[in-house]
C-alpha cells in the first residue's frame, strides 16, 4: 500500500504506565475540591481536559491553573510509564521504510516530551502535536488535531494510518478519510471510557501491528483486462488512492482497443498476453508476477468498474490481519438490488457446484474481488483459462487448508458491466470444466 504518513496516539497504543486514568481522576477530583469547586459540577470528569474548560468557565478560577493540576498528575505517571513491547521496533519499520511518522496526543506537551526523551523515542518522529499545541475545539476527537498535521505534511488522507487505541483516534481519522488501526489489548493507557468506532484494522497490540504492516507495505492488486478501455482509467485512478503504481498490476489480456495504452498511461505496472487466454491465464500471471516481487497479500480486482475501492480495503482486513488465508468479497450478502436475476440465479448455481467440488459453501464463487495472504496464493495451481478459475480458486484454497471468509460488498452494475461476466452459457461450461478438471 502507499503509506506516506502513520498518525500515532500516544498513551495505551505505544506506552502504558501503572497508573491508570481513574486514579489520576480521582486525585484531580480531591484537588478540585480543595480549591472549593463544586462536586456536581466536577461530575465524572470524563473527558477530564474538557471539564477543567467548563469548571473554569463557570467558577471564574483561572484555566491555567487548573490545568496546571491535571499536567503535574500527568508528568507524574509519565515517570512510571514503560513502552510496550514492540513499539519501538514499529517505529524502527516505518522509519526504515521511509514513511514519516507522527504523534497525535491529547496528553500535555510537558507529559508527552518527558515520555519521549525518557524511552529515548523522540527522534522517530517528524511531528508532535500535543493538546497544548491546538484550540480546544480541535483536539481529537475533533478533526482539527489531525488536520493540523495532515496540513503540515500536505499528504492525502488516503495515504495516511491513524493508529489507537481508543474510539477518540478513530473518530477524527473517519471524519478526515484517513485509515485507522486499532490496538484492542493494550489496556494500560487507556482512556476510562469507551467509544464505539470501527477501524480499517485491528491488532490485539503492537507486535501484531509490525506484522500487519508488514503485509500493507507488500501488497499488490491484480487487474485482469479484456477490452476494457471504458472503465480501466478510473478503476486504476481509484486503486492509486491507497496502492503504489508498481504494486498495481494490469494483466492486458490481449485486448483490441485502448485498454493497453491507458494502463501504460497510469504508470502502473503492464503484462501483456499477446492473445487472449481468458480470466484465468490472466489472473495466473497476475499471481505469479506478484508472488515474484515478493507479495504479502495479493488482492484481484475487475477492471470493469463493478468493485467499490473501499470495499477491497474491506475484503482484504481479516487477511491482513492474520485472521484469514483467503476473503472473497461476496456480493449476495452485501447489497443485491443492482444485481441482475440472472446473475444472481447463476451465481446460486455455481456457488453449489463449486461447494461440492470444495466441500466448502461459498455464496459468491465468481466474485472478482478477493484477498490471498503468500502462503495460500503459493499453495494455488491455476488449470483454468477462463471464467472457471473463479471456482477454482476456492476449490484449490479449501483443499490446501486455506482459511477462508466471506465479507459482504456491493456490486456497482452499470449497463456496461451487466454485459460482463458470467451467463448461463458460460455456467455450463464452467460446470463441464470443472468436472473434467477433477477427473484428471
Amino acid at each position: 500500500m502507499d503509506i506516506k504518513l502513520v498518525v500515532f496516539d500516544l498513551d495505551g497504543t505505544l506506552v502504558g504506565a501503572p497508573m491508570n486514568f481513574e486514579e489520576i481522576k480521582e486525585r484531580l477530583r480531591g484537588r478540585l475540591e480543595k480549591e472549593g469547586v463544586p462536586k456536581k459540577l466536577i461530575g465524572d470528569l470524563t473527558p477530564m481536559y474538557e471539564t477543567l474548560i467548563k469548571i473554569s468557565q463557570a467558577t471564574g478560577i483561572d484555566f491555567n491553573k487548573l490545568h496546571s493540576f491535571l499536567v503535574e498528575l500527568e508528568v507524574e505517571r509519565a515517570k512510571e510509564s514503560y513502552l510496550f513491547e514492540g513499539s519501538r521496533d514499529l517505529l524502527k519499520l516505518l522509519r526504515k521504510s521511509g514513511i514519516k511518522i507522527a504523534l497525535m496526543t491529547r496528553s500535555s506537551r510537558k507529559a508527552t516530551e518527558y515520555v519521549l526523551k525518557k524511552h529515548g523515542i523522540e527522534e522517530f518522529f517528524d511531528l508532535v502535536v500535543t493538546r497544548d499545541d491546538v484550540a480546544p475545539e480541535d483536539v481529537k476527537p475533533n478533526p482539527g488535531h489531525l488536520k493540523k498535521i495532515l496540513d503540515h505534511f500536505n499528504i492525502p488522507p488516503t495515504k495516511v494510518f491513524v493508529v489507537g487505541d481508543h474510539g477518540y483516534d478513530l473518530i477524527p481519522a473517519k471524519k478526515l478519510g484517513c485509515i485507522s488501526v486499532l490496538i484492542t489489548s493494550n489496556e494500560s493507557g487507556r482512556m476510562s471510557f469507551k467509544v464505539e468506532e470501527e477501524a480499517n484494522f485491528e491488532v490485539a497490540n503492537v507486535k501484531e501491528a509490525i506484522e500487519l504492516f508488514k503485509r500493507l507495505l507488500r501488497t499488490y492488486v491484480v487487474v485482469p483486462a479484456y477490452n476494457e478501455e471504458k472503465t480501466i482509467g478510473d478503476v486504476l485512478e481509484d486503486l492509486l488512492q491507497y496502492f503504489k503504481k508498481e504494486e498495481i498490476v494490469v494483466i492486458n489480456d490481449g485486448s483490441k482497443d485502448r485498454t493497453r495504452e491507458i494502463a501504460e498511461g497510469k504508470g502502473v505496472v503492464v503484462l501483456n498476453h499477446l492473445v487472449n487466454r481468458g480470466l484465468g491465464g490472466a489472473l495466473g500471471t497476475g499471481i505469479r508476477y506478484a508472488l515474484l516481487k515478493g507479495a504479502e497479500l495479493i488482492i484481484t480486482f475487475d477492471a470493469d468498474g463493478q468493485h467499490l475501492i473501499e470495499d477491497a480495503l474491506r475484503v482484504m482486513k481479516l487477511v491482513a490481519e492474520g485472521k484469514a488465508d483467503f476473503a472473497v468479497g461476496s456480493r449476495l450478502k452485501g447489497d443485491i438490488s443492482a444485481m441482475p436475476f440472472v446473475k444472481r440465479f447463476g451465481n446460486f448455481v455455481l456457488d453449489f457446484i463449486t461447494a461440492i467440488f470444495a466441500r466448502k459453501y461459498v455464496t459468491d464463487s465468481q466474485s472478482g474481488l478477493r484477498c490471498l495472504n503468500k502462503e495460500c496464493a503459493s499453495k494455488i495451481k491455476i488449470t483454468c483459462d477462463r471464467y472457471a478459475v473463479s471456482s477454482e480458486l476456492i476449490i484449490e484454497a479449501s483443499k490446501h487448508g486455506c482459511r477462508i471468509v466471506e465479507v459482504p460488498i456491493k456490486a456497482v452494475y452499470t449497463e456496461y458491466a451487466k454485459k460482463k461476466g458470467t451467463n448461463i452459457i458460460e455456467g455450463v461450461k464452467i460446470a463441464f470444466n470443472l468436472l473434467l478438471d477433477r477427473m484428471r
